[in-house]
């Protein structure tokens, strides 16, 4: 169970904001990495971007306004949107519910109206990719907005 447990630790993600230049930052992890044989960090390090979880954290229009980064859906490059088809034999109320919470998803992690709109939109194209009603999208899609974000719970 120990080793399990261990194993799990490693692979927790850490996202972190510095201040100071790059070289202090690898010099950083470097001695990081020289505390213990077994756990090692990486790091990824921009000036504009980073992923984190199923976002991309980017410095964007709010950022260069009021110094708030901004965050978008992150998908794998290999991501190819293999939802379940519409005629599979899913119960119809989860199937609403897929499509519901993934829109919620999107939403959680678009801060930017455009961005939003961007990925709902893919969205809907994939699900009629796999055969999903147009009518039945823009149901279930009526109450999930941009605008709604802040009403959302944590």
């Amino acid at each position: 169970m120990e080793v399990w447990k261990r194993y799990i630790e490693g692979l927790e993600d850490i996202f972190s904001l510095w201040d100071i230049s790059k070289a202090d930052i690898e010099t950083f992890i470097e001695q990081a990495n020289s505390r213990h044989p077994t756990i090692k960090f990486t790091a990824d390090i921009s000036d504009t971007e980073t992923v984190f979880l199923d976002m991309i954290i980017y410095k964007g229009n709010r950022f260069k306004e009021q110094s708030i980064l901004d965050i978008k859906t992150h998908f794998k490059p290999k991501e190819t949107f293999q939802y379940t088809y519409f005629t599979s034999c899913h119960q119809p109320s989860g199937k609403n519910e897929f499509v519901k919470g993934k829109c919620l998803r999107i939403l959680r992690t678009n801060f930017s109206e455009a961005t939003f709109d961007e990925n709902i939109s893919n969205f809907k194209k994939h699900l009629r990719e796999r055969g999903y009603p147009q009518n039945l999208i823009d149901k279930i899609l009526s109450g999930i907005k941009s605008t709604g974000r802040a009403t959302l719970s944590a």
